[in-house]
């Protein structure tokens, strides 16, 4: 999953997994039937590991605008540092360049909708509390919201300067902040 993740789909051969993975190209093929099996795999392995911790804020029985902005924030940790400048394996995958086949784009749409609706879903509890200005659009904030994380997850990947980083992310929170109905209280301060 590392591999794929720092290089890519098309960039990693067959010799740089067995390498990698210490399994005879025998077994990789035996295994997982090859570059691709092995790969849905390492997507499997990520959404489930990786992208789950992530989504731990939206996960919450309760989470609204407050954990919409929670998610968001904790990729400013991220930036910078080694592991952050990997950015998102599926966005990564999703932005390549190789024919991926039909199993792998499914996955990659799959995620994607699960974190739409994952933020779709905390934008109802939040307009269901009154937190969301009137007559807003869920799906279409949700929507938003997605393309504003994925445009961050690529420019961590990418050799953009930290600054433009943090400035991308800053500019996520604050849509994420103006979202709020006017005059309601953000339950996080007390």
């Amino acid at each position: 999953m590392h591999l794929f993740w720092a290089r890519g789909f098309g960039q990693t051969s067959i010799d740089e997994l067995v390498r990698s993975t210490g399994v005879q190209r025998y077994g990789l093929y035996s295994s997982f039937g090859g570059k691709q099996g092995l790969f849905r795999r390492s997507l499997d392995l990520y959404r489930d590991e990786v992208a789950g911790r992530w989504m731990t804020p939206l996960r919450r029985p309760h989470a609204s605008l407050q954990q919409v902005r929670a998610f968001f924030e904790q990729f400013g940790e991220q930036i910078g540092r080694p592991q952050g400048r990997l950015g998102c394996l599926m966005v990564v995958t999703s932005a390549e360049t190789a024919p991926l086949e039909t199993a792998t784009r499914k996955r990659i749409s799959m995620h994607f909708e699960q974190l739409q609706a994952a933020l779709a879903a905390a934008l109802d509890r939040a307009a269901a509390l009154g937190e969301l200005r009137a007559n807003l659009d869920v799906q279409q904030t949700a929507a938003l919201l997605l393309g504003a994380l994925i445009g961050l997850l690529s420019l961590m990947r990418s050799p953009a300067p930290r600054d433009l980083v943090l400035h991308s992310l800053r500019g996520a929170l604050h849509l994420i902040d103006e979202l709020r109905q006017p005059g309601a209280r953000d339950p996080s301060i007390r």
